[in-house]
């Protein structure tokens, strides 16, 4: 799908107007999706569009504006976005939209696989799911197995970013989505699980395992109750370390966080922060993963770095505006979460490296403990103070050898404790969810406020 306006007119006359500087973010996507409900496949939805990200600077005032591809006008869109930056503040720190940084790195970020996005592919993808589901029901003499809400999407993307100081880079992604929530009907009782997936290839396999695996969970976790308030062992279950490293950890190797005083790893690069069991990557290189990427959003190109290297603080996570502050080379992290928004730092793959032992090893060594393998709510965490929060859905309580299923208690600790001085173990089960791949952790404590 081409771009209808031209980023390289686009930086000519944006200097023509007298802008100091200019930056062009396009971003082309064509989107397949089909929807389950209660079973039933709905009708494939298909959306392509093209947005542009126009970033402008005069001097130190300096902002962005998204552009849509239909009825905006090379004139209109210079306008707007130099009126935007006239009525902006000045920013102290600003020095500039970065050079070209070449870092020869070429990830794979597309499969072949999308070159014909078909929608009889995305429909094939939606029945698997609910064949999948209904064959494991009967499998584990469920009366009824239903996916009751789910998605498949298949999409391809463009992305180009150019510059006035140079920067010219282009890359094409694919991108594989699914989600559901399983229902399982047991003598009248109800018990559910939810799935997901995503990657830049078509993970048939994977998906049908992710469906098959959450069918099970509905037997095992049927009938749950509530434990006791108290302090426990604990085994977070991989997507549940995923979880707890999103919300407590890696906002904190953000340099953004670290420069303006909102992150306790300020002052500590070259420190042992956590237990010489941990260590932690930023892997923009895994083929075909959810995050990979040649360049960030903003052309520079990125590289594998070791965030925490057994234990310690080893390199944060900077686009270039955040490199110039900190006085070091940008790590290629500056994503945006619209093309006209400024970068912040941010991960692409977050990789913790394996242990020994995993999930299942760690619930045996229990005596009396908590597996957790669902949660909400983990976004309450803290980051500033490193606290850990979240609402078991899913979980189990191992006393004496009995292992009976848990839900509705919550989960509280520091993650720099848990982490630190209270992990017993990482696993060596990694698993991936989006855009990390985490083992499971065993943690000698933590709170838990239940029944």
């Amino acid at each position: 799908m081409e771009a209808r306006l031209d980023p390289e007119a686009i930086l000519r006359e944006g200097l023509r107007r007298g802008l100091s500087e200019l930056e062009v973010a396009a971003v082309s996507t064509e989107r397949v999706t089909v929807s389950i409900v209660s079973g039933e496949i709905k009708p494939v939805l298909f959306s392509a569009r093209t947005i542009y990200g126009l970033r402008a600077a005069i001097g130190r005032r300096v902002t962005g504006i998204s552009v849509g591809d239909l009825g905006t006008s090379l004139e209109e869109a210079l306008r707007d976005l130099e009126r935007a930056v006239r009525s902006s503040p000045e920013d102290p720190y600003w020095q500039g939209f970065p050079p070209k940084i070449d870092r020869g790195v070429r990830s794979e970020t597309y499969s072949k696989h999308f070159d014909y996005l078909e929608p009889e592919k995305a429909v094939e993808l939606a029945k698997l799911v609910v064949d999948s589901a209904v064959e494991r029901g009967r499998v584990v003499g469920a009366d009824r197995t239903t996916v009751m809400e789910g998605l498949v999407e298949l999409a391809r993307v463009n992305i180009r970013v150019v510059n006035t100081n140079g920067v010219d880079v282009s890359e094409r992604c694919s991108l594989f989505g699914a989600y559901g929530s399983v229902k399982s009907v047991f003598g009248g009782t109800d018990s559910t699980y939810d799935f997901s997936l995503g990657s830049r290839r078509i993970a048939e396999e994977e998906l049908v395992k992710r469906v098959v695996e959450a069918v099970d969970y509905t037997t095992l976790f049927r009938g749950p109750a509530t434990p006791e308030s108290g302090v426990y062992p604990l085994v977070l279950a991989p997507r549940v370390a995923a979880e707890v490293l999103t919300a407590a950890l890696i906002p904190a190797v953000s340099g953004l966080n670290i420069v303006e005083g909102r992150s306790p790893l300020k002052g500590k690069i070259g420190v042992p922060v956590l237990n010489e069991k941990v260590t932690v990557r930023d892997d923009p290189t895994l083929p075909l993963h959810y995050g990979s990427r040649s360049f960030d959003d903003e052309g520079v190109g990125v590289y594998s770095k070791t965030v925490f290297d057994r234990g310690v603080f080893a390199t944060p996570l900077t686009n270039y505006y955040v490199s110039k502050r900190l006085n070091m080379e940008s790590t290629g992290n500056g994503f945006r979460t619209l093309p006209g928004a400024s970068t912040a730092p941010a991960p692409t793959n977050v990789v913790l490296e394996n242990g020994s032992g995993g999930l299942e090893e760690f619930t045996r060594e229990l005596k009396r403990g908590i597996v957790v393998y669902s949660t909400i709510g983990s976004w309450m965490s803290n980051f500033v103070s490193g606290q850990v929060y979240f609402t078991v859905t899913h979980g189990l309580l191992v006393d004496g050898g009995r292992v009976r299923p848990v839900k509705s208690f919550v989960v509280a600790g520091n993650i720099y404790e848990w982490l630190g001085g209270k992990l017993v173990e990482v696993g060596s089960d990694a698993e991936v969810n989006s855009n990390y791949v985490t083992p499971s952790l065993y943690i000698a404590e933590a709170k838990v406020s239940g029944g």
